[in-house]
C-alpha cells in the first residue's frame, strides 16, 4: 500500500493509523503477499472494515475507531484501536468474541512489534513445511499413496 492509499484509507474512514501500523502496510515489512495476518491491500482493507462497520459480521457493533488488520485463515481476526497510538494488536477468536468484544481485557494482545515477529515466524514455518513435504513427495515410495505424487498438488 502507498502513502497516499493509507492517507485516503484514514479519510473515508475517519480514522488515524499508529506510525508502527502505518510502516508496515507501507511494506515495510518484509512479508509475502500471502500473509493474511496483515493485510496490506488498500482495497482489501476497505472491504473488509466497510463490511465490519455495515453488517456486524461477528455479532457485534463495530466500534468506529476498531480498525482490522487482518485474519488468521479460520474466522479470527486482528485489530488495532486508532484511538490509542501504543500499537497493540488485539486478536479476537471467532469461538468467544461475542462475549469478549466489550471488554478488550479479555480479547488476547501483543504489541506490534511481537504482531510482525509472529508473521515473520509463521512465514518460516510454512517455509520449513513447504519444504518438508517437498522432501517427502521426492522420496515417496510406490506405497505411500497418501502423499502426493508432486508438490505443490
Amino acid at each position: 500500500m502507498t502513502q497516499d492509499e493509507a492517507s485516503q484509507l484514514e479519510a473515508d474512514f475517519g480514522v488515524t493509523f499508529p506510525a508502527a501500523y502505518r510502516d508496515a502496510v507501507k511494506n515495510a515489512y518484509p512479508f509475502t503477499d500471502a500473509t493474511e495476518e496483515l493485510d496490506t491491500d488498500a482495497e482489501s482493507l476497505r472491504k473488509s472494515n466497510k463490511r465490519c462497520r455495515e453488517e456486524d459480521p461477528w455479532g457485534f457493533p463495530w466500534k468506529p475507531h476498531y480498525w482490522c488488520i487482518g485474519g488468521d485463515g479460520a474466522g479470527g481476526f486482528y485489530f488495532i484501536n486508532t484511538q490509542q497510538d501504543d500499537s497493540t494488536v488485539y486478536f479476537c477468536d471467532h469461538e468467544d468474541m461475542a462475549a469478549s468484544i466489550e471488554d478488550l481485557d479479555h480479547i488476547s494482545v501483543m504489541s506490534f512489534s511481537e504482531f510482525v515477529a509472529y508473521i515473520q515466524q509463521l512465514e518460516k514455518d510454512v517455509e520449513k513445511w513447504d519444504e518438508e513435504m517437498q522432501e517427502r513427495v521426492a522420496n515417496r515410495k510406490w506405497w505411500q499413496f497418501w502423499i502426493p505424487r508432486q508438490w505443490p498438488p
